[in-house]
């Protein structure tokens, strides 16, 4: 065997070991890059059935009207807050035209 042939046998070699040692840590690196979007899948996962639980809890109605009444001080309706079609002229004023503007109040003076 001549010497060239020798030569370019132990760079193939070398070659070879330089892309196995390669492609072994490349092996390693995307296992762990697999297995930290797994964690990351399993996370949202989680979090999507604590928000799934949260969302199922606050759309009861216990709990709307419990808010409601605690946060915002709001309460049903009393009768008297009630007005029927015929009580709407009465108490907002007759139906205006399409394209009127409603005239504004005038202000009052102030005192001086």
């Amino acid at each position: 065997m001549s010497r060239r042939a020798f030569l370019f046998g132990i760079l193939v070699v070398g070659l070879l070991i330089v892309s196995l040692y390669r492609a072994k840590y490349g092996a390693k690196d995307t296992a762990a890059e697999i297995m930290a979007v797994e964690a990351q899948i399993e996370d949202a996962a989680h979090e999507k059935a604590l928000l799934e639980t949260e969302l199922s809890h606050m759309s009861r109605r216990e709990w709307i009207e419990e808010y409601a009444r605690g946060e915002l001080g709001m309460a049903p309706p009393r009768p008297d807050q009630m007005a029927g079609e015929s009580d709407l002229d009465q108490l907002v004023g007759p139906p205006m035209k399409a394209g009127a503007v409603k005239p504004e109040p005038a202000a009052a003076e102030a005192p001086k």
